[in-house]
């Protein structure tokens, strides 16, 4: 018993060293990545090409009648010259449909043709108008339960042959467009576009841009901001280099309609339904041997609404983590499978290890601490040193994503905020990780449950001229 024990400290220190190794690895390189694009921007000016993918920006609503205008009206707002908006209105019960219908003065149009390319529920209706120039779309169907049938529904009426799918409480960044819209023309080859996701909780925006942006009071959404800039910016950049991104975010993503259609676009039974579609494309496009990218844009942004309690964010994570097990169980042939390249052999392993295991080994590691402990088969010292490493590791992780949103457009933070990111680094590691292992791990028990419902967060209103 007691050379298992020493055996499996041994394991979790190597676990934990090379989890915090390669983080802190491609979080430089996405840095660097970063200050290179930047450069590259400034000397050749790319912007100023004159290219114009026509895209259709799909909006999925279910009872959105807070939010949804003002997100209509931010998507009126944007840089580009060829888009339409297309409203999915998912068999809202509040008074979605005549806001939009009122706000935007939309006619119905009758005996529409509508092409079921990909599964979705019946199309009742549909009302288009036009606002300065902008083609607005609104269809109303039979609810699917799940933002994936809606977002199947906008495919199937969307006239362009790019797409974007978002959510209906979000800012997509005025210059957004553009920036995916270069990645496309770019390389012929690109299928779909991953945009940068950010924490719009206590950021206001005029025109669709950010003008101030600062930590919030709220811990539980400051947390997050850490998280998600993490996140998005480091790994995400590090694998457009091997082609091995595992999702693209549906809370903005950019596809080209044909590649959607090819696969018969998102599963509606899968609580991860954006990751669900990426590996789906990647598989589909490996088995059948066709040239392909799926790429990861750090400057087009997205800002979404972060839950701020923790009963909202307890859902979203554990639909998260059951979407997470779904997948990896649906393409479980892809793991180690030399076809797949670095994705099979490197990247999901990977995030097999520190995203779907974590907090399991975590929990049971911390068993052996204590058993450890008891059985005085470790050093306190040492203990406390590696522990005080961990934290000061998180902290490193946030120095390195301020680095990186130095170089991000439009993005703004002070050195106030700077201050209070590494105090909550410390709060991070003390509470929020462990939290999140407990949430995740308590899945295991009520899989089944929550693979059946789906829950939305409380939203909070994003403030906007």
């Amino acid at each position: 018993m007691v050379k298992f024990i020493i055996l499996c400290n041994y394991f979790f220190f190597f676990y934990l060293i090379i989890y915090a190794t390669i983080l802190l690895i491609t979080n430089i390189y996405g840095a660097v990545a970063m200050y290179n694009y930047r450069r590259k921007e400034m000397l050749h000016n790319q912007l100023e090409e004159d290219f114009y993918l026509p895209f259709s920006i799909i909006v999925p609503a279910y009872n959105e009648n807070i939010y949804l205008i003002q997100t209509v009206n931010n998507l009126l707002k944007q840089d580009y010259k060829r888009y339409e908006i297309v409203v999915v209105d998912d068999g809202s019960t509040d008074n979605t449909k005549q806001l939009m219908i009122d706000t935007f003065k939309m006619k119905r149009s009758y005996g529409m043709p509508i092409r079921y390319q990909v599964p979705c529920k019946q199309i009742k209706e549909y009302y288009s108008a036009r606002v300065n120039g902008i083609q607005i779309i609104m269809i109303t169907k039979v609810n699917g339960g799940c933002k994936a049938d809606a977002s199947n529904a906008g495919i199937n009426v969307a006239s362009y042959p790019y797409i974007v799918d978002m959510d209906a409480d979000e800012v997509l960044q005025r210059d957004a467009l553009r920036y995916v819209a270069r990645a496309f023309a770019e390389n012929s080859q690109v299928i779909g576009v991953g945009g940068n996701i950010k924490i719009a909780n206590n950021v206001k925006f005029k025109d669709a841009i950010p003008v101030e942006a600062t930590l919030s009071s709220n811990p539980i959404a400051n947390m997050q901001v850490l998280e998600y800039g993490r996140a998005f910016i480091g790994s995400r950049i590090f694998y457009n280099n091997t082609n091995s991104n595992m999702i693209i975010s549906g809370g903005f993503g950019a596809f080209k309609k044909s590649a959607l259609v090819k696969v018969g676009g998102y599963d509606v039974y899968n609580k991860g339904e954006d990751m669900e579609l990426t590996m789906k494309l990647h598989q589909f496009y490996r088995k059948n041997n066709i040239p392909y990218r799926m790429v990861y844009v750090p400057d087009a942004v997205c800002w979404t609404q972060a839950p701020d309690s923790m009963k909202d964010f307890k859902k979203q994570r554990q639909r998260w983590y059951v979407g997470l097990i779904q997948n990896y169980y649906k393409y479980r042939s892809m793991m180690f499978n030399p076809k797949y390249g670095f994705l099979g052999m490197a990247t999901m392993p990977f995030n097999f290890f520190y995203e779907l295991l974590c907090p399991e080994f975590i929990i049971f590691g911390w068993f052996l601490i204590v058993a450890s402990l008891i059985l005085k088969l470790i050093n306190l010292r040492l203990f406390i040193i590696a522990l005080s490493s961990y934290i000061l590791f998180g902290i490193m992780l946030t120095l390195t994503m301020y680095i990186d949103k130095s170089f991000m457009k439009n993005d703004h933070y002070s050195y106030l905020d700077v201050v209070r990111a590494f105090f909550i680094a410390f709060l991070d590691a003390a509470f929020f990780r462990p939290h999140l292992f407990l949430m995740e791990f308590a899945v295991l028990f009520k899989y089944r449950k929550i693979a059946k419902v789906w829950s939305s967060p409380k939203r909070i209103q994003i403030r906007t001229d």
